[in-house]
């Protein structure tokens, strides 16, 4: 027996199965309202909707094979279409130009009947004036102000894939809600910079996705972290009137030639829906027993995405599963998806994690606890701004409000970065190509001429330009130019790779063999002059011929794309893993570091600091052009340069943490191939120690803060023998605390230091999680084994600290650590600017606890902080009986000596985070931001 169970009021359609231990659930967050089951294999509406930019009256549904359907408005009985179902019993009607929107509609046929409200209806001019089910945004706030968005919250397309022409145009924001109401709201995206590309017809390395985490802080000398049933959480655009882009007139490379403007293809060739199919499986894989097909929900995914734009990726909830064995996904959209390029209606953020499994089936995962932020996976962002401007560094506006989305309690504006530089064109655009002169090499283009096989530029783009080379006006250049990268690509990989292509399907696996795992059987691929787009096998021909965009981690397995955690799988499509080949294949980081990291004369390494004794790095341009050569070629573009925080500041680059290219790509999967199936290196000791025989495993097993930030004054590795210690700060401090490399010199695995004093350093694993050992096997009465992943850190970005706050929130994203000190990366900096009235870490009390902490002396803060600032009692002799009975724990940040000793000037860890005035103060005086605190700073 199936029911469904739909709740209007949080617009979630929920499909279940009556079963005694597991369930199967899919929330699909978009106006489908109505209450008629869409699990009824005989007659129904599964969705009616009226876009209205695209002016355009959808309704799908399920009926008999060839069985007639007549379609009326169900107030005025009008009948305004008759469709027929296919032999699959599935119809559409989709009226373009609608004389009338009908608030509700009702399908007719025989004596069968349903009906169904129509999202979106009561937008039409006019209104019809109904409840469609949540389908409509909130009403526009008072006092709304009206600027120029650089934020992407609007469509690409119409329905028939046309970009819609905008310029600048006036779109409402939120008001924003200052953080003196009682309540703070922190929001960071988690990882510093995510990438999607610009074009996806051919083939996509990777999606338009962003995840937004935000926690809702109700203030107090005790600060609550507020969860689901308190608060509720909404994202829009947001813009800065300081943001660099604005007065770049190189920026507007999102244009045609006609002045349309373009966002992507996503959605358009052919829909994700059938390209991202693999990355779910077709059944459900957390039950023992009879599985249930899911087909039935992922057609009505597929049904969404035929009609909805700026609809992002399902993103199934690993928590549900892991506490109690449901399959949920959620979909993110983007502000004003209604109405694109006008509207600018917050969107609300669907998940709230308590706890944050992490691969726990794995050796090396563990489950994060205690994360207890809201999680919006899957925000679809684009490359480019409403007005064609390409901005890696868009804002929202991430409101707090009362539940059931009411009151606005806090806002915070922060940046969901996107680039559409991860491209290869740099290297496998051709060379000739007119309209870009800045592929690196020509060895990849030769070598398919070679082969006498075509190069494909730009101008042979059917949507860039027409067979006799006038413009088409449909995409931009840089669009054309991914679309030809992306051929070319894929040539070469048939050419070099097609003759050990194996496939996924149960053709000639042994007879009792399980073929979801079986990936032995032979599928070549040929390729060459006779047939350049190869045969059928070939990823040439199925992009081109076949219409089948190809995702490189349907083969190359990457946790990052792994939504549903369930690891490297191979089998055919309709069973779980639906199409993936991983299990013969090495990882996308192994495949890609390695492979490049062999052309050294392209792909340099990056030489280790110099330091000149004062802070100065002698070869610091030396290392920056190695840089743009090597990592910035992908990650993700020479333009954007995601590595832009407080580390980039103090002159750390990427080798400084993770070692070169192919050190990251030496990882568990390296010894993979058809081959060779199924060889992954897991399970053989702990990554984090030297010694060990366990290879990383990408995306887990990465550096943490504690890999530099070592300990305090007192106690750290700098003396240890083989680290780059860091000598002085960017402003000439003396360090000689902190390490330049988060890796001892000469380790072949560039193991990430795991230090012995934790202040600085991300949680450890506990080995127990509610009181199961942490990866999933024996309790605390009866472990049966020893949990591999156990004492060491986690990661940054699922870590927290002081009061439950998640590191990011008070630290800055991943590679875009607070503060931003390029004056082209102003928008990194709103956050903390709004949160505590300057740039840099959080460190202001009163952002969390309003003025309770200025009367207080302790040394409870994060990292053992004291209250700071100018107004406290700990500056104005507070401090004075701590340093007088435990000066060693003044002396772990402010360093050596006391108010007596000429050498007590402070250290890099006691520096002023901002401007501060202490002279109403007895002893005080003024500090500049930058300056080390030390005893002497005052007492002089």
């Amino acid at each position: 027996m199936i029911d469904i169970g739909t709740d209007l009021q949080a617009n979630r359609v929920t499909i279940f199965q009556n079963r005694s231990i597991h369930s199967v659930a899919i929330a699909l967050l978009l106006g489908l309202s109505g209450t008629s089951s869409v699990w009824a294999a005989d007659f129904d509406i599964d969705l009616a909707i009226y876009s209205v930019n695209r002016d355009l009256l959808v309704i799908i549904g399920d009926a008999e094979d060839d069985e007639t359907v007549r379609l009326y408005d169900d107030d005025s009985n009008v009948l305004f279409d008759t469709v027929t179902a296919n032999s699959d019993g599935k119809w559409l009607s989709r009226k373009n130009n609608p004389e009338a929107i009908p608030c509700r509609v009702r399908a007719e046929s025989k004596e069968k009947s349903d009906e169904r409200g129509v999202s979106n209806a009561s937008r039409f001019p006019g209104g019809c004036g109904i409840d469609d089910g949540g389908g409509n945004p909130p009403p526009p706030p008072t006092g709304e102000v009206s600027i120029n968005s650089t934020s992407q919250n609007c469509g690409s397309a119409d329905i028939s894939g046309n970009n819609i022409a905008c310029n600048d145009t006036n779109v409402p924001e939120q008001p924003i809600v200052g953080n003196t109401t009682g309540h703070a709201i922190v929001a960071i995206n988690d990882l510093g910079m995510h990438c999607g590309d610009l074009d996806t017809r051919i083939s996509s390395i990777l999606p338009p996705f962003q995840v937004l985490l935000a926690q809702v802080i109700q203030k107090g000398e005790e600060p609550k972290l507020l969860g689901p049933n308190q608060a509720d959480v909404f994202y829009s655009a947001a813009s800065n009137p300081n943001d660099p882009i604005l007065g770049d007139p190189n920026v507007f490379r999102g244009l045609t030639a006609n002045g349309n403007v373009y966002k992507t293809n996503f959605w358009d060739f052919p829909l994700p829906s059938a390209t991202y199919d693999a990355f779910y499986p077709a059944f459900n894989p957390f039950t023992n027993d009879s599985l249930m097909p899911l087909a039935k929900v992922f057609d009505i995914i597929h049904k969404v995405f035929d009609i909805i734009h700026d609809v992002g990726l399902p993103v199934p909830n690993v928590e549900n599963f892991y506490f109690t064995g449901a399959l949920t996904v959620a979909f993110q959209n983007m502000p004003g998806i209604l109405d694109p390029y006008v509207a600018n209606a917050p969107q609300q953020v669907h998940e709230h994690l308590s706890d944050k499994p992490f691969f726990t089936e794995f050796p090396f995962g563990y489950v994060a606890n205690d994360v207890n932020w809201f999680e919006g996976a899957g925000i679809p962002f684009a490359a480019y701004d409403d007005a064609g401007r390409e901005n890696a560094y868009p804002l929202v506006r991430v409101d707090a409000r009362s539940p059931g989305g009411g009151n606005i309690l806090a806002s915070v504006d922060t940046v969901l970065p996107i680039s559409g530089e991860a491209s290869c064109k740099n290297c496998h655009a051709d060379p000739l190509d007119p309209n870009f002169n800045g592929s690196r090499t020509n060895d990849p283009t030769d070598e398919l001429e070679s082969a006498g096989l075509p190069v494909v530029d730009s101008n042979q783009d059917p949507l860039f330009k027409d067979v006799d080379g006038n413009d088409v006006n449909t995409v931009p250049v840089d669009v054309a130019i991914e679309w030809a990268t992306d051929i070319n690509v894929l040539r070469l990989h048939d050419l070099k790779h097609g003759d050990k292509y194996v496939n996924t399907s149960c053709d000639g696996v042994p007879a009792g063999e399980d073929c979801t795992v079986s990936v032995s059987v032979a599928d070549p691929c040929t390729i060459n002059a006779a047939t350049p787009n190869g045969s059928d096998s070939c990823l040439t021909n199925q992009a081109l011929v076949q219409n089948k965009p190809v995702v490189c981690q349907v083969c190359h397995y990457t946790p990052a794309l792994d939504l549903a955690q369930l690891g490297p799988l191979a089998g055919e499509p309709g069973t779980i893993p639906n199409g993936r080949n991983q299990a013969a294949h090495s990882s996308n980081s192994n495949v890609m570091h390695s492979h490049h990291g062999q052309f050294t004369s392209l792909f340099p390494s990056i030489d280790p600091p110099v330091q000149d004794g004062i802070g100065g790095i002698s070869n610091q341009e030396t290392r920056l052009t190695q840089l743009a050569e090597s990592c910035y070629q992908c990650h993700p573009g020479t333009n954007v340069q995601c590595l832009r925080g407080a580390m980039y500041d103090g002159g750390m680059l990427c080798n400084d943490c993770h070692g070169d290219m192919n050190q990251v790509g030496a990882d568990f999967s390296a010894g993979v191939s058809p081959q060779n199936a199924g060889d992954f290196q897991l399970g053989l000791g702990n990554f984090y120690e030297p010694s060990s025989g366990q290879p990383r495993v990408p995306w887990a097993n990465e550096p943490g803060c504690g890999s530099c930030h070592t300990g305090d004054y007192n106690d750290n590795l700098a003396k240890e023998p083989g680290v780059i210690k860091n000598l002085a700060d960017s402003m000439g401090n003396d360090d000689n605390i902190r390490l330049r490399q988060a890796w001892v010199v000469g380790d072949a695995k560039a193991t990430p230091i795991v230090p012995t004093n934790t202040r600085f350093a991300e949680n450890p694993i506990p080995e127990f999680f509610n009181g199961v050992l942490n990866k999933g096997a024996g309790t605390i009465d009866d472990p049966e084994s020893v949990s591999d992943g156990a004492a060491n850190p986690k990661l940054y970005r699922v870590s927290t600290g002081h009061g439950g706050v998640f590191c990011e929130g008070c630290h800055g994203a991943t590679h875009a650590e607070f503060d931003i000190d390029a004056p082209s990366l102003s928008n990194d900096d709103v956050a903390a600017t709004q949160l505590q009235g300057h740039t840099g870490t959080i460190v202001e009390c009163s952002t969390c606890h309003g003025n309770t902490m200025d009367n207080r002396d302790t040394l409870d803060g994060p990292h053992g902080m004291h209250p700071v600032g100018d107004n406290t009692k700990f500056a104005d002799g507070g401090h004075k009986e701590l340093a007088k009975d435990n000066l060693e724990a003044c002396q772990a940040c402010h360093g050596p000596g006391d108010r007596e000793s000429s050498q007590a000037t402070g250290t890099v860890l006691s520096v002023a985070k901002t401007d501060r005035d202490f002279r109403g103060l007895e002893h005080g005086g003024q500090v500049a931001k930058g300056e080390p605190i030390g005893c002497r700073t005052c007492h002089d």
